[in-house]
């Protein structure tokens, strides 16, 4: 084999492992399930409690609820989870919305960023991540006085 055909090898070798990696890439990153924002964004503004293990199907026992400017690592950290799966993990720099990560064990199964914030009792607010589990997943939807549009949501203990 004479030096042309070596380096063709080797740059098609390459470009193939690239191809690769870049699809391996996009499996192993998780997106924003819009679909599940939209059902229980529907069924909190349909009832006035909702219990997100009666609206979430699949294969999750708890919920990570992350707020506004937390980083990965203090997740990561304290839940132990690869929140690098995430691909939009904007809540460390935004304060419009709340991250609610669905988890199985360790991994994260599903998540969706929430346009409101989370209470842990009507006045309360809570300001550090937390995590429920999934049979005590029930919350009280907090209604806007002017439009009625339910943005915040009230945990309720059991």
């Amino acid at each position: 084999m004479n030096l042309k055909s070596r380096k063709f090898i080797k740059y098609v070798f390459f470009f193939a492992l690239t191809i690769v990696l870049v699809v391996l890439y996009n499996f192993y990153k998780i997106n924003e399930n819009d679909i599940l924002r939209s059902n229980i964004k529907q069924e909190v503004q349909r009832n006035e409690y909702v219990k997100l293990s009666e609206i979430v199907d699949g294969d999750w026992d708890n919920i990570i609820i992350v707020n506004p400017y937390t980083d990965k690592a203090e997740i990561n950290n304290k839940y132990g989870i690869a929140v690098n799966r995430i691909s939009d993990f904007s809540v460390a720099h935004r304060d419009d919305s709340v991250l609610i990560i669905f988890c199985k064990g360790k991994g994260i199964r599903n998540y969706i960023y929430w346009p409101g914030s989370i209470f842990s009792s009507e006045d309360e607010k809570i300001y550090n991540s937390i995590k429920i589990k999934k049979e005590d997943t029930r919350f009280k939807a907090d209604k806007t006085s002017d439009n009625n549009t339910p943005l915040n949501l009230i945990h309720i203990k059991k």
